[in-house]
C-alpha cells in the first residue's frame, strides 16, 4: 500500500514538471570580446536555459572559423517546486581571415542563438594600431642561393613576451625541387631585444640539401599555442603564428665539371696517418693505410671512395668505408673514413703515388684541390728467403773462392825435410778418416730404423695438406691460413717461415684465386661469412694435375737408402 503510494506522487510530479520539460530552451550566444588580431583565438560559449532539441549544430561556424577546442557542463535544480536546467558548451575559435565576420546563428533544432559581429583585425595589431607582438615567429635561411646538392642553413626562432604555457610547430615543408632535410641538434633558448622589448626566444635549426636545381619552396610554418597565465582552473589564450614564405633559387654544377666529382662544401680536409712517417714493411706481412675525408657543410653519403694507386709489388684489400655525419647548430660535417690493407710481395724501395682530390668551395664559388703527397716506402724481404742480387753487381765470393783471391802460399816440396816421418802421419790421418766414415755409416741406419715411418717430405706435406682441408671444412679463414703456412713450409724446407705470398706466386689457379679471396675475408672484414668449399675443391683439382702428381713422386727422401 505505501509503495504504491510513492509511485503516485511520483507520477503527479512528473505531471507538474511536463509543462516546463516541453517548453522552449533559450540559446544565447556570448564572447569574450569582439576585436580580435588575426591569428589569435576568442572564446565562445553557448548557454542554454531548459531543455535544447537534440544537439547544437556547429556547421554554419566552419566557413570563416575553425574550431579548435570544445568542453561542455551541465546543471539540473529544482528549487520550491521549480525544476531548472542549464547548459553551457564552451567553443574556441579561430578566425580564418581579417576583416568584419560574424558568428552565425547557432540552433538546437528550432531554437537559435542571435548572431554576433566580430571584427578580425591584421595580425599583432589592437584597434588603436598599436604592436601587441606578444608572439613572434621568425625564419632565416642562408645563403640566399645555393649550388645543387650543397647546403642550405634553416633557423626557425619563436620569440614570446608572455608565460608560453603549450604548443606545436609545424616542419619545413620543402617543394618545387627534390630536398634532404635535417634536424640540428636540439632547441636552443636564450633571451633577445626587439622594439625596446625582450624576449624569450626558442631557436630551432634544419639544413636542406637539394639534390637538383630549380626553384625551392618552404610553405610558411605554423605555430600554434597557448600564451597567457594559467591560474585557478582558467586557460590562457590561444594563439596561431604563421612565417614568412621562402623561395630559394638552386644552381647546377658549374659548366667546367669536366670528370671530377660534384662536391661542394665550405671546407674540406683530406688526411693520411702514413704521411710524413718512415715505413718499413716486410714481404708477406699487412699493414692498414687510413684515408680520412672531413668535408664541412656536406653529407657522407655525397663522398663518393677515394682512389688509392699501387706500384707493382703490393696487393689491396679495402675494407668497407665507414660514413658518419656530425650534426651542429653550425651544419652538417660528413665524414669518410677508408681502410685499405697493403700487402707488398716483392721486397725493394717503393712510392705510392700522390693522392688528389677536387672540391668545389661554396663560400668563394671556386674550385680547390687537397693533396696528399707521395708516400716513400722500404719493403724488407720476409725472413729466411733468399734475395737475388740486383742486375749487373756480381754474386757475393764463396769460402773458397776466397781464399784462392789470396797470394798463393808456397808448399814445401817432396824433398824438404825428413820424409820418414810424412807417411806415417798421412797413414794415420786416413785411418782417422775411415774410422770416422764407418761410425757415421752404421749411426745413420741405426737413426734410420728408429723414425717413424711417417717421418718423410711426402707424408709430412700430405698431414699438412689435410690439416688445411680440415680448417677448411669448418669454414673458419683464420685458421684455414694458418694451415696454409704450415703446408707451405713442407713445400720449401729451406724457408725459415711460412711463405703464404710465395704459395699463392707459384701456385696456378683456381687455387690462387682462392687464396686471394681468403685474403679479403681476413683483411678487408667485408660482410658475410667465408666458405672453405670453393678452396677444398682448387686443392681437389691441383692434386688431380699431372704436375702434382709428378711432384710428389720425385719429392726427396729425408735420408736416402744406403
Amino acid at each position: 500500500m505505501v509503495k504504491s503510494r510513492r509511485i503516485l506522487s511520483l507520477f503527479l510530479l512528473l505531471l507538474c514538471l511536463a509543462p516546463q520539460l516541453a517548453g522552449a530552451a533559450e540559446v544565447q550566444a556570448v564572447a569574450n570580446r569582439d576585436r580580435v588580431p588575426l591569428g589569435e583565438s576568442l572564446q565562445l560559449q553557448l548557454r542554454v536555459q531548459g531543455s535544447p532539441e537534440g544537439e547544437a549544430d556547429l556547421g554554419p561556424l566552419t566557413a570563416e572559423w575553425e574550431v579548435l577546442s570544445r568542453s561542455q557542463s551541465s546543471q539540473m535544480q529544482i528549487i520550491n517546486g521549480d525544476f531548472s536546467r542549464s547548459l553551457i558548451i564552451t567553443l574556441s575559435l579561430m578566425p580564418r581571415r581579417e576583416g568584419d565576420l560574424t558568428i552565425p546563428a547557432l540552433c538546437f533544432g528550432s531554437d537559435c542563438s542571435i548572431p554576433l559581429p566580430i571584427k578580425v583585425t591584421a595580425a599583432g595589431k589592437e584597434s588603436g594600431g598599436t604592436e601587441v607582438a606578444e608572439l613572434l615567429l621568425e625564419t632565416e635561411i642562408a645563403p640566399d642561393r645555393v649550388f645543387s646538392q650543397g647546403q642550405l642553413l634553416l633557423r626557425v626562432r619563436l620569440l614570446h613576451r608572455v608565460d608560453l604555457l603549450q604548443g606545436s610547430l609545424s616542419d619545413p615543408r620543402p617543394t618545387g625541387v627534390d630536398a634532404m632535410m635535417q634536424k640540428l641538434g636540439e632547441d636552443r633558448s636564450y633571451e633577445t631585444r626587439r622594439g625596446g622589448h625582450s624576449y624569450q626566444v626558442i631557436e630551432r635549426s634544419y639544413a636542406l640539401f637539394p639534390q637538383t636545381s630549380g626553384t625551392l619552396n618552404i610553405a610558411p610554418l605554423q605555430f600554434d599555442g597557448e600564451i597567457g597565465r594559467a591560474a585557478f582552473g582558467r586557460s590562457g589564450k590561444r594563439i596561431r603564428k604563421y612565417s614568412e614564405p621562402i623561395r630559394i633559387e638552386v644552381l647546377p654544377p658549374p659548366a667546367d665539371l669536366g670528370g671530377r666529382a660534384w662536391i661542394p662544401a665550405r671546407s674540406l680536409l683530406l688526411s693520411d696517418d702514413w704521411q710524413a712517417k718512415e715505413l718499413k714493411l716486410t714481404v708477406g706481412e699487412p699493414a692498414t693505410r687510413t684515408l680520412t675525408v672531413k668535408a664541412e657543410g656536406l653529407q657522407a653519403a655525397q663522398l663518393s671512395n677515394l682512389p688509392l694507386p699501387l706500384p707493382d709489388g703490393f696487393k689491396s684489400y679495402p675494407d668497407q668505408p665507414n660514413r658518419k655525419d656530425e650534426a651542429t647548430a653550425a651544419g652538417v660535417t660528413g665524414t669518410l673514413q677508408q681502410k685499405t690493407v697493403l700487402i707488398p710481395t716483392r721486397p725493394g724501395n717503393y712510392r705510392l703515388p700522390a693522392i688528389d682530390l677536387a672540391w668545389w668551395d661554396t663560400t668563394a664559388a671556386q674550385w680547390r684541390q687537397a693533396h696528399l703527397d707521395p708516400v716513400e716506402i722500404e719493403v724488407s724481404p720476409a725472413a729466411g728467403s733468399a734475395v737475388a742480387a740486383p742486375p749487373g753487381e756480381p754474386l757475393p765470393a764463396t769460402g773458397s773462392e776466397s781464399s784462392n783471391s789470396n797470394p798463393a802460399t808456397p808448399l814445401p816440396s817432396a824433398g824438404a825435410g825428413p820424409s820418414g816421418f810424412w807417411p806415417w802421419l798421412s797413414l794415420a790421418l786416413g785411418l782417422g778418416w775411415l774410422g770416422t766414415l764407418l761410425h757415421f755409416f752404421f749411426q745413420r741406419r741405426k737413426l734410420r730404423r728408429a723414425l717413424p715411418l711417417n717421418d718423410t717430405p711426402a707424408l709430412r706435406e700430405k698431414a699438412a695438406r689435410q690439416a688445411v682441408l680440415k680448417a677448411a671444412a669448418k669454414n673458419d679463414p683464420r685458421a684455414t691460413r694458418q694451415a696454409l703456412g704450415a703446408w707451405s713450409s713442407t713445400l720449401w724446407p729451406e724457408d725459415e717461415r711460412p711463405d703464404l705470398e710465395r704459395l699463392s706466386r707459384t701456385e696456378a689457379a683456381p687455387l690462387r684465386t682462392e687464396i686471394e679471396g681468403l685474403n679479403r675475408a681476413l683483411y678487408a672484414r667485408t660482410e658475410g661469412t667465408w666458405s672453405g668449399a670453393p678452396l677444398i675443391e682448387a686443392l681437389r683439382q691441383r692434386q688431380e694435375s699431372p704436375q702434382a702428381r709428378k711432384e710428389s713422386d720425385t719429392l726427396p727422401d729425408l735420408y736416402p737408402p744406403a
